[in-house]
């Protein structure tokens, strides 16, 4: 056993036979996962009850399964754990339907719903059982149109499968959610609907956030459970990032996007009359001009606070009515717009209506308001409107009805905020669990000479160079497979054009926002396999960041180059003010505290167990802010001799070869 971990299988168990919740701050690699499932599965097999444990990242469910998978093994009686997903990852039949890229869950869920239905019909109807063979031809690579499909014979597979033949199939062979999709697909079976059967038997169910903290998507997944809430025991991994996520489920936006494609839908379809008002395509037409006009009055720059009622005053002087025959409109379009899903729906075409998205939303938009919403208007990345939930405290109470709750992260602290955040009593137990490596197999350094500040950065043509070349030189000085995390995939992108790109080696891999988990992870394998050093290229915060394990030789220095403070909107400015008002802690709540954990992810990468070590860089000159967070923080001065004495006289790749090596002599880096 690990040190720290007896403290946190003494507190697990006891909130085992008290319930309540319990927050738990261990350091990366302290070995929490193993140390919460334990008790947990012990506590929930005697009791009768289920383990729930929430993850957000692909990666974390994974880890949690191989540990699950552990357990299970050494079990007196093993058990079964299984991984849910989303429609979209794990639909067989649809996959390679062009119509359904960007379909919400609802409107898949619908099509879902209408071949599931067909299927059972056909199964009144006397349907032979459905060999593999049988299944539907799909093009390869081509658009699929829905039109063509009815029924779903993976879904007819499952329904005819022996359940309890699988059952003993995965508890004797635990699957990760991958090796669960591989077999699913190689016997023809709908990975989704196969996982939501099975729920009902396991003891342990892995899920994203949103199956749990959306109302509708946890009625449903308590019921494939076939479990009550207060029989639940529930885990919620890398919790850090909670509180963010419910404030985001809880918001509304309006995309002047979504406008215009209300209009063109009304087009295509046919304009109408709104009663004592203007036509339907028109109403639209003038909603456009309004949220023009307030993001040219309130957003100068990427975005800005909107005034309380500006948007309703907007619409009212432009239509020259009142509020109550705006809603009487706003009513007949949702209307409309319900009877154009359903029509799309009989036709077997995704059952969407951009009329009835923007009128639901205009709707529901005076009722958003202070102090639990903020009103802010952007114009970048897109314009739009949104109503900012403040309060994280609201969507979070499901975590009450459940009989416990344990909250797992390396970077928790401040604990007092998180527990505040989600408006947990003052008496919750607060575990603080402190890291028990070796001092000595971490070095941590800051360089004085180099500056970050986004003023700086902006206003001097140079500063971006002057970042490429010191990035390049602290590479050439270290010999050990060297992950560079940047605050923003923006400046990754300056950095990398600005020079820093021809001094990479050609398998170097960088992180992408177009990329797949799955790619991703592929291309990560391959570094970790490279029996030389090597360089990953990410983002503070991003999937590398957070989640991914590189123990031993396959991560041993990080470069963090900036400190990683939050992007300065009006939505957070908006939150810290709010949060001044309820703790009076709002800047150490919202910008020193992410910040701080955004770097201590970052720099944990390398860390993993008692025997790895490593060697961690901060490229800026402010870093000794959070030298309280990093022991033994010091000024970056040779780097070179430092290098040696630490990790030995190792073999870097040499960058004059590597980009000999490249096309046209210049490196080709992996972007993942």
């Amino acid at each position: 056993m690990r040190p720290g971990q007896d403290e946190i299988l003494r507190a697990v168990t006891e909130t085992t036979r008290r319930g309540g919740a319990l927050v738990v701050d261990a350091a990366t690699g302290s070995g929490k996962t193993v140390a919460t499932l334990a008790p947990l599965l012990e506590h929930a097999i005697s009791a009768d009850h289920r383990v729930l444990y929430l993850v957000r990242t692909h990666a974390q469910e994974i880890q949690v399964l191989s540990e699950a998978r552990a357990i299970s093994r050494r079990a007196e009686s093993p058990f079964l754990a299984i991984g849910l997903e989303g429609r979209q990852r794990r639909c067989l039949l649809l996959e390679g339907t062009s119509e359904i890229r960007g379909a919400t869950a609802e409107e898949h869920g619908k099509l879902c719903a209408d071949r599931k239905r067909a299927t059972e019909r056909s199964f009144a109807d006397g349907l032979p059982f459905v060999e593999p063979t049988e299944l539907p031809e799909l093009p390869e690579g081509g658009p699929v149109d829905l039109v063509d499909l009815d029924g779903c014979a993976y879904y007819a597979r499952v329904v005819q499968s022996d359940l309890d033949r699988l059952t003993e199939r995965f508890v004797e062979k635990p699957a990760t959610p991958s090796e669960f999709d591989g077999y699913c697909r190689q016997e023809n079976l709908c990975p989704y609907e196969l996982s939501k059967k099975l729920a009902g038997r396991a003891r342990l169910v892995t899920a994203p956030y949103a199956f749990f903290f959306h109302p509708h998507i946890r009625a449903s997944l308590f019921r494939w459970m076939e479990v009550e809430a207060d029989r639940i025991d529930l885990v919620i991994d890398e919790a850090h990032n909670l509180p963010d996520q419910l404030r985001e489920l809880a918001s509304v936006s309006l995309p002047h996007e979504t406008v215009r494609r209300a209009r063109s839908e009304l087009a295509d379809r046919g304009d109408f009359q709104l009663p004592d008002g203007p036509g339907a395509a028109r109403f639209f037409e003038i909603v456009g001009q309004v949220l023009d006009e307030l993001v040219a009055r309130y957003a100068p720059a990427e975005d800005g606070i909107l005034p309380s009622g500006a948007l309703e005053e907007g619409l009212l002087t432009a239509f020259g009515g009142t509020s109550l025959r705006l809603d009487t409109w706003l009513g007949q379009l949702v209307s409309w717009g319900e009877a154009v899903r359903e029509e799309r729906r009989q036709r077997r075409r995704l059952p969407r209506s951009w009329v009835h998205t923007a009128a639901v939303t205009l709707l529901s938009w005076p009722r958003l308001e202070p102090p639990e919403y903020a009103k802010v208007v952007s114009r970048s990345p897109r314009k739009a409107l949104e109503a900012c939930a403040l309060d994280a405290a609201q969507p979070a109470e499901a975590i009450r009805s459940c009989h416990l709750s344990v909250h797992l992260s390396g970077t928790l602290a401040p604990l007092e905020e998180y527990r505040d955040a989600l408006g947990f009593p003052p008496e919750t137990r607060l575990l603080s669990v402190p890291s028990h490596f070796p001092a000595e197999h971490r070095r941590l350094f800051f360089d004085p000479s180099v500056s970050t500040r986004f003023e700086e950065l902006q206003s001097d043509p140079s500063a971006v160079p002057r970042l490429a070349d010191r990035i390049a030189e602290i590479l050439e000085d270290l010999p050990v497979k060297t992950a560079v995390f940047f605050p923003s995939f923006e400046l990754m992108d300056r950095v990398l054009a600005a020079g820093l790109a021809s001094a990479l080696p050609s398998a170097a891999v960088l992180e992408s926002r177009r990329t797949s988990m799955g790619e991703l992870w592929q291309s990560i394998e391959g570094l970790k396999k490279d029996r030389g050093a090597g360089v990953l290229l990410g983002v503070t915060g991003g999937r590398i960041a957070e989640g991914i394990d590189f123990p031993g030789e396959e991560l041993e220095a990080v470069v963090v180059v900036g400190l990683p403070y939050p992007k300065p909107t009006a939505k957070r400015e908006a939150l810290r003010q709010y949060l001044d008002r309820r703790t009076g802690h709002g800047w150490e709540y919202l910008v020193e505290a992410p910040a701080q954990r955004a770097l201590l992810q970052s720099l944990g990468r390398m860390i993993r167990s008692e025997n790895d070590r490593g060697i961690g860089i901060i490229l800026d000159h402010r870093a000794p802010r959070f030298a309280a967070a990093l022991p033994g923080l010091a000024p970056l001065k040779d780097l070179s001799e430092t290098s040696r004495k630490f990790f030995g006289r190792r073999a870097r790749w040499n960058p004059a070869a590597s980009r000999a090596a490249a096309p046209g002599g210049s490196p080709s880096p992996q972007t993942s």
